[in-house]
């Protein structure tokens, strides 16, 4: 009977001592062999700058609608503020144009308003992408809106 228990004994000593080594070398290895690293966190703060309201009108099935939408654009880099902050009369103009070629419907609805969210990241970044110092912005976003 004491053969058995010790028998018992070992062999329970030596599956749990098994698992342990296979947890190891599965799991724990499998996080870090071949695993991409962690991306860097930017840890820099935002830096916000609003673009004054730009006033649009519409024609919609014979009577004049004005739309009005503030915009600001949001950065990490503070050279990238500073150039916002110097072009805004030029950054306005493209959003007018901007506003000007959408549908009044679309601009209208929540999808719309995504894209033309969308259509202001990629303008001011085409605008800026090839000046003296790296551009960068994070988002645009629409901070005011009204239709009259």
């Amino acid at each position: 009977m004491n053969k058995f228990i010790l028998i018992g004994i070992v062999a329970t000593v030596l599956l749990a001592g098994g698992a342990a080594a296979a947890y190891y070398f599965l799991v724990m290895n499998a996080e870090t062999e071949g695993a991409e690293p962690a991306p860097k966190l930017d840890k820099r703060a935002f830096i916000y700058v609003e673009i004054p309201p730009i006033v649009a009108n519409f024609d919609v099935k014979g009577k004049m609608r004005y739309v009005q939408i503030t915009t600001s654009l949001q950065t990490r880099d503070a050279d990238s503020g500073d150039t916002i902050k110097n072009n805004i009369p030029l950054i306005q103009s493209d959003l007018l144009t901007l506003m000007q070629g959408a549908d009044f419907n679309e601009i209208n609805s929540a999808d719309g308003k995504a894209r033309f969210i969308k259509q202001i990241e990629k303008s001011v970044n085409t605008m800026f992408k090839d000046g003296p110092k790296p551009f960068e912005i994070e988002r645009a976003m629409i901070t005011g809106f009204v239709i009259q």
